[in-house]
């Protein structure tokens, strides 16, 4: 079930109905009941693979619990570990894996025992990224001690089984949602209007700004041969936006769901376009999934307490899990390792030179004389190279379906495209560009996107609820239509 549908909005208030009004002890069950209904509305399969990875994890965390050594509840980690990574690769990368072994293979001119349309046809399970790795770390902090085994399965399963973020994200921790799950949650007035303004304010994001930006997107990567320099560097920036208004607009419905049923999950997105570096992006961008692979992958490898050579390769390989977690593809999966390499740039620049030049008075001028607003825009245009790949792989598969007899490769449109932005000084399609959907809607377009940064300088880093219902009721409703 999607968050911006009729079913969602006839979903939503019946669910808040029975969850706010049936006794504390039965409203786990209207959590859990909930919750495989949501996701098992995709597809009756999408809910066994749920019940799967619920009875897995719920087992391992309990005998984690009674095993007296660490050994034993290390064996009881692995299989958690082996039953979530076994499902999304399983799901996920196995057709991925296959179709590379067989792209190397015939290289070589050998052949592959595995018939070519054997795992094509698989349907991926929606969300499946969010639900392993949610329910993975309740494993992974069970093993360290961060938390405690639960003991009641209903409990465990509104945990893993939560709607909200089940599809979406953001990634909860159990130590955190847990907790609420097993509290008593009534009907509160101020809560309700704070959660559905929160999720207004993303499906604005969501459908009025980023669904307006993928018409202009679209029509960029499906004419890559015949953009100019402009065309790519405002259409990849569109694009850049589209996928922040994308996450960030899904996470805000997410949170003001559960906001208004009592049950407050973490933040996802913190202004991510005012970063003033590349860690400083990382931090505020996707915030679940980052502190997930720095809790989990990060610090496992050793951070910043291993050696120069090593933290860099610390820093690009948690950033290529990154690009794979989102997509099963080499697009992604480089598109996002380019951002560790940068990242990792950055930190030999921080730790080899700038603290040797710091006390100096050229570092003095530059820091000076350099503002906040330059530092993000040196950023966001470093994501933005970056981020051109990001729809390689997707443009690739509508170009070959919409043309057949002539198929080409990513590798053809990533270069045309960034072959493009070093031509600043030709502009041909730019104005077929702004067209393809009419004028009147680049405009509309160009409008929301100096409301939404505007609001967003203005806000800081205070929830937008907040500041809106500290408004008069006249502003409010202004803000509302």
């Amino acid at each position: 079930m999607l968050f911006n549908s009729l079913h969602f909005l006839l979903f939503f208030p019946i669910f808040c109905y029975l969850y706010l009004r049936v006794p504390k002890k039965h409203q786990y069950k209207i959590l859990v009941a909930g919750g495989y209904y949501f996701y098992g509305n995709f597809s009756p399969f999408f809910a066994i693979i749920l019940f799967v990875i619920t009875c897995n994890d719920f087992i391992a965390g309990k005998m984690m619990d009674k095993s007296p050594s660490q050994e034993k509840k290390k064996k009881w980690l692995y299989l958690s570990m082996l039953g979530n990574l076994g499902i999304l690769f399983t799901f996920k990368y196995l057709d991925f894996v296959d179709n590379n072994i067989r792209e190397l293979l015939g290289v070589f001119h050998l052949g592959w025992f595995v018939p070519e349309p054997w795992f094509n046809n698989w349907m991926v399970p929606v969300g499946v990224s969010f639900l392993t790795f949610q329910s993975l770390s309740y494993t992974i902090d069970v093993y360290k001690g961060v938390t405690k085994a639960e003991q009641h399965f209903g409990y465990f399963a509104a945990f893993t089984a939560f709607w909200p973020v089940m599809v979406n994200g953001p990634i909860e921790r159990a130590k955190n949602l847990l907790p609420q799950i097993k509290e008593e949650h009534r009907f509160d007035y101020d809560r309700m209007r704070h959660g559905l303004f929160r999720m207004a304010w993303g499906i604005f994001k969501k459908a009025v700004i980023a669904d307006r930006l993928a018409f202009f997107v679209d029509d960029l990567y499906m004419h890559y041969n015949e953009v100019s320099g402009w065309t790519t560097l405002i259409g990849g920036l569109f694009f850049f936006i589209q996928v922040y208004c994308d996450f960030s607009g899904y996470s805000d419905i997410a949170l003001g769901a559960a906001k208004v049923i009592g049950i407050d999950v973490m933040e996802n997105f913190k202004r991510p376009f005012f970063a003033k570096n590349l860690a400083d992006f990382w931090t505020r961008w996707h915030i679940s999934l980052s502190t997930w692979l720095t809790d989990y992958v990060f610090f496992y490898l050793g951070a910043y307490k291993a050696s120069g050579g090593k933290v860099v390769f610390n820093v690009i390989f948690v950033l290529a899990i990154c690009g794979l977690w989102h997509g099963a593809n080499w697009p992604m999966v480089l598109s996002f390792t380019f951002v560790g390499v940068c990242m990792a740039i950055r930190y030999v620049w921080q730790s080899q030179v700038v603290r040797n030049i710091k006390p100096s008075n050229t570092y003095r001028l530059f820091d000076k004389y350099f503002p906040d607003w330059a530092h993000s825009a040196v950023t966001i245009l470093i994501f933005l190279s970056c981020f051109l790949l990001f729809r390689v792989h997707t443009a690739q598969m509508a170009i070959n379906h919409a043309h057949p007899d002539a198929q080409v490769g990513w590798i053809t449109i990533a270069s045309k495209l960034y072959g493009n932005l070093i031509k600043l000084h030709t502009a041909h399609y730019f104005y077929e560009w702004i067209g393809c959907k009419g004028l009147v809607q680049f405009i509309i377009a160009i409008f929301f996107l100096f409301t939404l940064f505007s609001i967003e300088a203005i806000i800081g880093d205070t929830k937008i609820e907040t500041i809106v219902m500290k408004k008069s009721k006249q502003t409010r409703w202004l803000i509302y239509i």
